[in-house]
């Protein structure tokens, strides 16, 4: 029987060093990739993975898929990756205990029905201890399902979220975890009883790289006419009058005045969103037209615009 590597899901091998699976020896339970992304953080420059090929391959299954997402990784990108799962499907929201303290679950439950029409469920967890979430475990048994597959965006947590269950089962397996994009190339097998759990290779897209580490401080920037906000030395926004802004995210924001450069004119309505990928969001509080250096920012109705009417 073939061995695979737990950090990636490659099947191991001793014989070619430039094939995926290499290892001087096959005791060991890494690759000799993985054993240095582990240790030493180290990984080829660009790994990249057959989105489709996964898609086709869950999709062929008869399991339940747990698609995991932080929050301010929730944008068109993300959601059109969830769409794509055609077989039961669960939105796992991660790192919730970095929402800030008066986005209630409920509340975001309602936001994403709305605004990105989700009617599957919504499961909430986090790394802390005493959050209370659901194990998926026994959504799996409630509903009939004895295969799930972890799926979700780089960096939204999966192998760590895996490792923990595994830590509550007792069982003494580890998932390679890191902050490096795609860390699993292939699928990876875990049996939890009469269970089986799946770890996917997670999809990339722009700024991937940013880590949510801890609770999302919300910035406020009052803005004066004329005042352009660059966010990420990458997205400008030129703004022609006076405004309030509330930024969420995960780096910081640089604020001049200057002559517009940008070209593309967006107009924002009362208090909504403005999606920077894989960074957050800003919130405009007042109805405005701005220029922007990228033509389709997505623009979104913010959460706390949401009531049960």
């Amino acid at each position: 029987m073939n061995k695979i590597c737990i950090g990636c899901g490659q099947i191991m091998q001793n014989l070619d060093e430039d094939k995926p699976g290499y290892t001087p020896n096959l005791k060991s339970v890494y690759c000799r990739r993985c054993f240095r992304l582990k240790n030493y953080g180290e990984r080829k420059d660009k790994e990249e993975i057959d989105e489709e090929k996964i898609f086709a391959k869950v999709n062929k299954s008869k399991g339940i898929a747990f698609f995991l997402v932080d929050f301010l990784n929730i944008n068109q990108k993300t959601i059109s990756l969830f769409n794509k799962i055609k077989i039961p499907k669960v939105l796992v929201i991660s790192k919730s205990d970095t929402l800030r303290r008066d986005m209630k679950p409920e509340k975001i439950k309602l936001w994403l029905e709305k605004v990105y029409k989700i009617k599957d469920k919504i499961l909430f967890i986090s790394n802390k201890p005493n959050f209370k979430s659901n194990n998926i475990l026994k959504i799996m048994e409630e509903l009939g399902f004895k295969v799930s597959f972890i799926m979700g965006i780089t960096n939204a947590g999966k192998s760590t979220f895996i490792n923990k269950l595994l830590k509550e089962y007792g069982l003494k397996k580890e998932i390679l975890t890191s902050s490096k994009p795609n860390t699993t190339l292939d699928f990876i097998k875990i049996k939890i009883g009469d269970l089986t759990i799946i770890d996917t290779p997670g999809f990339t897209y722009e700024n991937d790289d940013y880590l949510i580490e801890k609770e999302i401080k919300p910035i406020s920037y009052l803005i004066k006419e004329g005042t352009t906000l660059i966010i990420n030395g990458t997205y400008r926004i030129y703004f022609e009058g006076d405004n309030k802004v509330i930024f969420y995210g995960t780096t910081s924001i640089t604020r001049k005045y200057q002559e517009a450069k940008e070209k593309y004119v967006l107009d924002i309505p009362q208090n909504n969103d403005i999606v920077i990928p894989g960074i957050g969001f800003l919130n405009i509080k007042e109805a405005c037209q701005i220029l922007s250096n990228h033509e389709h920012l997505e623009i979104r109705l913010d959460s706390s615009e949401v009531t049960n009417e």
